[in-house]
């Protein structure tokens, strides 16, 4: 990454009263957790299961139509994603550059790494469940007692802070994946001061905002460590 852009996200994210992060699958698979694939660690932590259940990567167990099939592999995942866990240093990073300000995640990755990682659980949004409770794909259509609870701690924080500066991390969020991206972007136009930052690899692409935006595409974790190189 460029010099001069990583000191811009340097300043923007040290200069933020408040950030907001959006993460996917992208910032699972630069800590070296692929749902889609049948790689080195899908090998080391599954393979008995996938050979066992005729299972080609993790997501197709979780969603396998046989109920067995499926409580084995979420067991199996809490066990290996949640409770053996241990933050990257991408995660540590990251926790590091935001730890300033009111930080608040919006995720729909299930494996509870934010909480592991020191992040404040009032303050993570887990769109799709978590392996640290029940995996659900409608829970913002439906929201439960403690998704509506940060959802309203939330819109307080962006009320709160919309006339000072808002840092906006994407990290990883694929294109069609339109329920974080469309919330980001009703934060940054909510706010005056707003800075938009994509982290992605092959699909940094400018948000429906109109802030100062910064597309970072390439791996996140040589990039956060250029960021943090540059930090003030």
């Amino acid at each position: 990454m460029e010099t001069m852009k990583a000191a811009r996200i340097g300043r923007a994210l040290a200069e933020a009263d408040l950030i907001v992060i959006g993460a996917s699958n992208g910032l699972d698979m630069a800590e070296g957790l692929n749902l889609f694939r049948a790689d080195a660690h899908f090998r080391e932590a599954y393979g008995d299961l996938a050979q066992t259940d005729g299972i080609g990567c993790i997501l197709q167990g979780l969603a396998s139509p046989d109920a067995n099939v499926r409580r084995r592999w979420a067991e199996r995942f809490h066990q290996k994603e949640y409770l053996e866990y241990e933050p990257s240093p991408l995660m540590n990073g990251l926790r590091h550059l935001t730890e300033h300000a009111d930080t608040f995640v919006i995720t729909c990755n299930i494996d509870g790494h934010f909480a592991c990682a020191g992040f404040n659980e009032n303050r993570v949004l887990e769109t799709e469940g978590s392996t640290r409770a029940s995996i659900d794909e409608l829970r913002l259509a439906h929201p439960d007692a403690l998704a509506a609870a940060q959802l309203e701690e939330l819109a307080r924080l962006v009320q709160a802070h919309r006339d000072g500066r808002v840092a906006i991390l994407e990290l990883g969020v694929g294109l069609r994946n339109d329920v974080i991206k469309r919330m980001l972007a009703q934060i940054a136009n909510a706010c005056e001061n707003a800075t938009y930052i994509v982290f992605n690899y092959s699909q940094a692409m400018a948000p429906d905002a109109s802030c100062e935006t910064i597309l970072v595409d390439g791996d996140m974790a040589p990039a956060f460590e250029e960021v943090a190189r540059w930090r003030p």
